[in-house]
């Protein structure tokens, strides 16, 4: 899984076995990382089955993982741009709060039952993605 979308449906299940590399509710992100004063939004666990979904295109996922549309060197990346590519979608910040969201356990009891049983893999690998799968192939064979 990747970072947001392991986060986003398993991050909760840090509850169940503090060993998972999850969430606590203390991770948040600027609405605009560049100014320390802009509104903070939380990581909750208050997902619904249905989301608004963050962008998927080069800029956008650019922007969610380093927090801006020309930084892309920063290591690790700071992971710091979610809510602010969220926001840029509809101006307002309840896009951006819902993309800050993850399900609590009781709400995804098959990904529950498996995490209390298996081994749970929460580290990312430095190889492609599928990401960069899908972006292959608007590449026009450049």
């Amino acid at each position: 899984m990747e970072n947001r979308f392991f986060d986003h449906m398993l991050g909760w299940m840090k509850r169940l076995n503090p060993e998972i590399n999850g969430v606590d509710g203390s991770e948040s992100n600027l609405v605009t990382p560049s100014d320390p004063n802009s509104k903070r939004v939380f990581f909750q666990n208050q997902s619904h089955y249905v989301d608004p979904d963050p962008g998927h295109s080069f800029q956008a996922i650019r922007q969610q993982i380093f927090g801006s549309d020309n930084e892309s060197s920063t290591e690790p990346p700071p992971m710091n741009g979610f809510a602010q590519q969220a926001f840029a979608m509809d101006n307002t910040t309840a896009t951006a709060q819902a993309v800050m969201n993850g399900f609590d356990p009781d709400m995804v009891p098959v990904y529950k039952a498996l995490v209390s049983e298996f081994v749970v893999f929460d580290r990312s690998l430095r190889k492609p993605s599928m990401m960069l799968s899908i972006h292959s192939r608007f590449s026009y064979r450049a």
